[in-house]
Protein backbone atom coordinates (compact mmCIF):
# COMPACT_ATOMS: atom_id res chain seq x y z
CA UNK A 1 0.00 0.00 0.00
CA UNK A 2 0.88 3.71 -0.88
CA UNK A 3 1.62 5.62 2.52
CA UNK A 4 0.91 9.36 2.92
CA UNK A 5 4.65 9.87 3.13
CA UNK A 6 5.41 7.67 0.12
CA UNK A 7 7.19 9.32 -2.23
CA UNK A 8 5.53 7.44 -5.25
CA UNK A 9 2.13 8.34 -3.72
CA UNK A 10 2.85 12.09 -3.94
CA UNK A 11 3.71 11.66 -7.57
CA UNK A 12 0.46 10.10 -8.78
CA UNK A 13 -1.37 13.46 -8.54
CA UNK A 14 1.61 15.35 -10.87
CA UNK A 15 1.57 12.74 -13.19
CA UNK A 16 -2.29 12.51 -13.72
CA UNK A 17 -2.37 16.39 -13.92
CA UNK A 18 -0.29 16.34 -16.92
CA UNK A 19 -1.34 13.43 -18.49
CA UNK A 20 -4.93 14.57 -19.57
CA UNK A 21 -3.49 17.54 -21.27
CA UNK A 22 -0.77 15.28 -22.93
CA UNK A 23 -3.33 12.97 -23.72
CA UNK A 24 -5.00 15.52 -25.60
CA UNK A 25 -2.14 16.91 -27.09
CA UNK A 26 -1.08 13.65 -28.59
CA UNK A 27 -4.63 12.97 -29.84
CA UNK A 28 -5.19 16.00 -31.46
CA UNK A 29 -1.82 17.57 -32.94
CA UNK A 30 0.59 14.93 -32.85
CA UNK A 31 -0.96 12.36 -34.47
CA UNK A 32 -2.97 13.99 -36.78
CA UNK A 33 0.51 16.40 -37.57
CA UNK A 34 2.24 12.74 -38.41
CA UNK A 35 -0.38 12.07 -40.79
CA UNK A 36 0.32 15.15 -42.30
CA UNK A 37 4.05 14.89 -42.69
CA UNK A 38 3.52 11.13 -44.10
CA UNK A 39 0.89 12.15 -46.39
CA UNK A 40 3.39 15.32 -47.66
CA UNK A 41 6.22 12.48 -48.73
CA UNK A 42 3.16 10.71 -50.64
CA UNK A 43 3.04 11.09 -54.68
CA UNK A 44 -0.48 12.12 -55.74
CA UNK A 45 -1.92 11.11 -59.91
CA UNK A 46 -5.19 12.39 -60.62
CA UNK A 47 -5.86 13.61 -57.22
CA UNK A 48 -5.33 10.45 -55.67
CA UNK A 49 -2.95 9.55 -53.14
CA UNK A 50 -0.32 6.54 -53.98
CA UNK A 51 2.08 4.69 -51.47
CA UNK A 52 4.99 6.29 -53.37
CA UNK A 53 7.28 7.74 -51.00
CA UNK A 54 8.71 10.78 -52.95
CA UNK A 55 10.67 13.98 -52.08
CA UNK A 56 9.17 16.16 -55.24
CA UNK A 57 6.04 17.54 -53.45
CA UNK A 58 8.80 19.66 -51.67
CA UNK A 59 11.05 19.99 -54.64
CA UNK A 60 8.23 21.48 -56.60
CA UNK A 61 7.06 23.79 -53.97
CA UNK A 62 10.56 25.00 -53.51
CA UNK A 63 11.81 25.52 -57.13
CA UNK A 64 8.07 27.19 -58.35
CA UNK A 65 8.66 30.98 -58.01
CA UNK A 66 4.89 31.35 -57.19
CA UNK A 67 4.87 29.08 -54.39
CA UNK A 68 8.26 30.17 -53.15
CA UNK A 69 7.19 33.63 -53.05
CA UNK A 70 3.96 33.04 -50.68
CA UNK A 71 6.36 31.30 -48.65
CA UNK A 72 8.91 33.73 -48.14
CA UNK A 73 5.77 36.87 -48.04
CA UNK A 74 4.67 34.86 -45.29
CA UNK A 75 7.76 34.52 -43.11
CA UNK A 76 8.47 38.50 -43.90
CA UNK A 77 4.59 39.43 -43.08
CA UNK A 78 4.78 37.72 -39.80
CA UNK A 79 8.35 38.85 -38.98
CA UNK A 80 6.94 42.50 -39.80
CA UNK A 81 4.03 42.06 -38.02
CA UNK A 82 5.84 40.16 -34.47
CA UNK A 83 8.03 43.89 -34.51
CA UNK A 84 5.07 46.04 -34.87
CA UNK A 85 3.04 44.41 -32.02
CA UNK A 86 6.37 44.70 -30.00
CA UNK A 87 6.73 48.61 -30.65
CA UNK A 88 3.21 49.22 -30.20
CA UNK A 89 2.66 47.00 -27.31
CA UNK A 90 5.64 48.10 -25.41
CA UNK A 91 4.57 51.47 -24.70
CA UNK A 92 1.53 50.63 -23.37
CA UNK A 93 2.22 48.01 -21.29
CA UNK A 94 5.03 50.10 -19.10
CA UNK A 95 2.33 52.60 -18.93
CA UNK A 96 0.14 50.22 -17.69
CA UNK A 97 2.36 48.38 -15.34
CA UNK A 98 3.51 51.51 -13.89
CA UNK A 99 0.61 54.25 -13.63
CA UNK A 100 -1.01 54.07 -10.71
CA UNK A 101 -4.45 55.58 -12.18
CA UNK A 102 -7.67 54.42 -11.08
CA UNK A 103 -8.59 54.06 -14.54
CA UNK A 104 -6.29 51.39 -15.22
CA UNK A 105 -8.43 48.08 -14.87
CA UNK A 106 -10.43 50.47 -17.44
CA UNK A 107 -7.38 51.16 -19.43
CA UNK A 108 -6.63 47.31 -19.79
CA UNK A 109 -10.21 46.38 -20.56
CA UNK A 110 -10.02 48.79 -23.97
CA UNK A 111 -6.28 47.32 -25.06
CA UNK A 112 -7.94 43.78 -24.30
CA UNK A 113 -11.59 45.05 -26.19
CA UNK A 114 -10.18 43.63 -29.63
CA UNK A 115 -10.08 40.16 -28.28
CA UNK A 116 -14.07 40.37 -28.11
CA UNK A 117 -15.12 40.16 -31.46
CA UNK A 118 -13.87 37.83 -34.06
CA UNK A 119 -10.96 37.92 -35.95
CA UNK A 120 -13.29 37.94 -39.18
CA UNK A 121 -15.01 40.57 -37.93
CA UNK A 122 -11.96 42.67 -37.07
CA UNK A 123 -10.55 42.09 -40.43
CA UNK A 124 -13.86 42.94 -42.78
CA UNK A 125 -13.38 45.63 -40.30
CA UNK A 126 -10.51 46.99 -42.06
CA UNK A 127 -11.28 46.06 -45.54
CA UNK A 128 -14.17 48.73 -45.09
CA UNK A 129 -11.30 51.29 -44.02
CA UNK A 130 -8.83 50.12 -46.14
CA UNK A 131 -10.59 49.87 -49.93
CA UNK A 132 -10.79 52.26 -52.40
CA UNK A 133 -14.10 53.93 -51.01
CA UNK A 134 -13.70 53.27 -47.64
CA UNK A 135 -12.10 56.78 -45.56
CA UNK A 136 -8.55 56.87 -45.58
CA UNK A 137 -8.66 56.63 -49.58
CA UNK A 138 -11.46 59.59 -48.81
CA UNK A 139 -8.87 61.57 -46.71
CA UNK A 140 -6.17 61.23 -49.06
CA UNK A 141 -8.23 62.89 -52.01
CA UNK A 142 -9.12 65.52 -50.04
CA UNK A 143 -6.38 66.42 -48.89
CA UNK A 144 -4.87 66.51 -52.20
CA UNK A 145 -2.57 63.75 -51.05
CA UNK A 146 -4.03 61.31 -53.96
CA UNK A 147 -5.68 62.47 -57.87
CA UNK A 148 -7.56 58.96 -57.61
CA UNK A 149 -9.30 56.41 -55.89
CA UNK A 150 -6.00 55.17 -52.81
CA UNK A 151 -5.34 51.45 -54.03
CA UNK A 152 -4.73 49.67 -50.56
CA UNK A 153 -6.28 46.43 -51.31
CA UNK A 154 -5.39 43.82 -51.71
CA UNK A 155 -1.82 43.76 -50.51
CA UNK A 156 1.00 42.59 -48.39
CA UNK A 157 0.52 45.94 -45.90
CA UNK A 158 -2.79 45.63 -45.72
CA UNK A 159 -2.60 42.15 -44.50
CA UNK A 160 0.26 43.11 -42.13
CA UNK A 161 -2.20 46.58 -40.38
CA UNK A 162 -4.96 43.76 -39.85
CA UNK A 163 -2.84 40.76 -38.14
CA UNK A 164 -0.70 43.57 -36.04
CA UNK A 165 -4.34 44.66 -34.87
CA UNK A 166 -5.16 41.42 -34.33
CA UNK A 167 -2.42 40.41 -32.50
CA UNK A 168 -1.97 43.27 -30.42
CA UNK A 169 -3.79 42.43 -27.29
CA UNK A 170 -1.13 39.27 -27.11
CA UNK A 171 1.82 41.29 -27.31
CA UNK A 172 0.38 43.88 -24.45
CA UNK A 173 -0.66 41.03 -21.74
CA UNK A 174 2.60 39.37 -22.38
CA UNK A 175 5.15 42.23 -22.11
CA UNK A 176 3.36 43.88 -19.48
CA UNK A 177 3.52 40.34 -17.19
CA UNK A 178 7.12 40.97 -17.85
CA UNK A 179 7.77 44.59 -16.45
CA UNK A 180 5.08 43.79 -13.48
CA UNK A 181 7.37 40.79 -12.84
CA UNK A 182 10.70 43.65 -12.24
CA UNK A 183 10.98 45.30 -9.04
CA UNK A 184 10.09 49.14 -9.42
CA UNK A 185 12.71 49.67 -6.35
CA UNK A 186 15.68 48.87 -9.17
CA UNK A 187 14.50 51.56 -11.02
CA UNK A 188 14.21 53.80 -8.13
CA UNK A 189 17.45 52.59 -6.95
CA UNK A 190 19.16 53.68 -10.43
CA UNK A 191 17.58 57.19 -10.14
CA UNK A 192 18.87 57.59 -6.79
CA UNK A 193 22.35 56.66 -7.91
CA UNK A 194 21.90 59.74 -10.70
CA UNK A 195 20.40 58.35 -13.61
CA UNK A 196 17.91 59.58 -15.35
CA UNK A 197 14.62 58.35 -16.58
CA UNK A 198 15.68 57.12 -20.33
CA UNK A 199 19.00 55.79 -19.28
CA UNK A 200 17.27 54.01 -16.50
CA UNK A 201 14.65 52.20 -18.49
CA UNK A 202 17.89 51.16 -21.16
CA UNK A 203 20.01 49.98 -18.74
CA UNK A 204 17.25 48.52 -16.17
CA UNK A 205 14.08 47.89 -17.44
CA UNK A 206 14.79 46.82 -20.77
CA UNK A 207 16.86 44.52 -20.37
CA UNK A 208 15.31 42.76 -17.72
CA UNK A 209 11.53 42.85 -19.58
CA UNK A 210 13.64 41.30 -22.82
CA UNK A 211 12.14 37.98 -22.04
CA UNK A 212 8.79 39.82 -22.54
CA UNK A 213 9.46 41.19 -25.82
CA UNK A 214 11.04 38.14 -27.14
CA UNK A 215 7.64 36.26 -25.80
CA UNK A 216 5.51 38.81 -27.36
CA UNK A 217 6.99 38.54 -31.03
CA UNK A 218 7.61 34.68 -31.24
CA UNK A 219 3.66 34.61 -30.43
CA UNK A 220 2.77 37.68 -32.76
CA UNK A 221 5.00 35.75 -35.63
CA UNK A 222 3.89 31.89 -35.10
CA UNK A 223 0.21 33.18 -35.18
CA UNK A 224 1.03 35.23 -38.29
CA UNK A 225 2.48 32.92 -39.59
CA UNK A 226 -0.30 30.54 -39.60
CA UNK A 227 -3.18 32.76 -40.11
CA UNK A 228 -6.01 32.48 -42.92
CA UNK A 229 -8.75 34.94 -42.47
CA UNK A 230 -6.54 38.00 -42.68
CA UNK A 231 -4.63 37.58 -45.69
CA UNK A 232 -7.60 35.71 -47.55
CA UNK A 233 -10.15 38.38 -46.70
CA UNK A 234 -7.20 41.56 -47.30
CA UNK A 235 -4.59 40.17 -49.49
CA UNK A 236 -6.38 37.47 -51.71
CA UNK A 237 -5.03 35.46 -54.47
CA UNK A 238 -2.83 38.18 -55.43
CA UNK A 239 -0.83 38.12 -52.19
CA UNK A 240 -1.04 34.62 -51.08
CA UNK A 241 0.61 33.36 -47.99
CA UNK A 242 1.55 29.35 -47.05
CA UNK A 243 -2.04 29.04 -45.13
CA UNK A 244 -3.92 30.30 -48.47
CA UNK A 245 -2.14 28.53 -50.28
CA UNK A 246 -2.58 25.04 -48.23
CA UNK A 247 -6.59 25.66 -48.31
CA UNK A 248 -6.63 26.21 -52.20
CA UNK A 249 -4.36 23.09 -52.88
CA UNK A 250 -6.84 21.25 -50.03
CA UNK A 251 -10.23 22.31 -51.33
CA UNK A 252 -9.96 23.83 -55.28
CA UNK A 253 -7.52 21.71 -56.37
CA UNK A 254 -7.63 18.83 -53.95
CA UNK A 255 -4.48 18.07 -54.11
CA UNK A 256 -3.81 16.57 -50.63
CA UNK A 257 0.52 15.56 -51.47
CA UNK A 258 1.11 19.39 -52.10
CA UNK A 259 -1.11 20.94 -49.86
CA UNK A 260 0.62 18.47 -46.86
CA UNK A 261 3.72 19.39 -48.20
CA UNK A 262 2.94 23.47 -47.49
CA UNK A 263 1.25 22.40 -44.59
CA UNK A 264 4.45 20.57 -43.08
CA UNK A 265 7.16 23.65 -44.17
CA UNK A 266 5.10 25.57 -42.50
CA UNK A 267 5.12 23.56 -39.18
CA UNK A 268 8.38 22.42 -39.51
CA UNK A 269 9.79 26.03 -40.31
CA UNK A 270 7.90 28.06 -37.23
CA UNK A 271 8.73 25.00 -35.18
CA UNK A 272 12.40 25.18 -35.30
CA UNK A 273 12.49 29.49 -35.37
CA UNK A 274 10.22 29.19 -32.13
CA UNK A 275 12.83 26.79 -30.97
CA UNK A 276 15.89 28.56 -31.72
CA UNK A 277 13.88 31.86 -30.26
CA UNK A 278 13.04 30.27 -26.70
CA UNK A 279 16.63 29.09 -26.41
CA UNK A 280 18.15 32.51 -27.26
CA UNK A 281 15.65 34.45 -24.50
CA UNK A 282 16.12 31.62 -22.28
CA UNK A 283 19.96 32.23 -22.55
CA UNK A 284 19.50 35.77 -22.73
CA UNK A 285 17.51 35.49 -19.54
CA UNK A 286 20.00 33.31 -17.56
CA UNK A 287 23.18 35.67 -18.04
Amino acid sequence: MIGAGDPAGELIGPRLMVALPAAFLLLFFVIPNAFLLTTSFLKSEDQVLTNQVTLQNFTYLLTKPIYLTSILRSFWISALTGMLVVLLAYPLAYYLARTANRWRGLLIGIALAPLLASVVVRTYGWWVILNRDGPISDLARAFALSRGPLVLLPSSLAIVVGLTHALLPYGVLTILSAINGINPSLERAAMSLGANRCRTFLTVTLPLSIHGIAGAFLLAFSLSVSAYATPAILGGPATATMATRIYDFLTSLDDWSLGAAMAAILIVTTMLILFVGSAVGARRASL
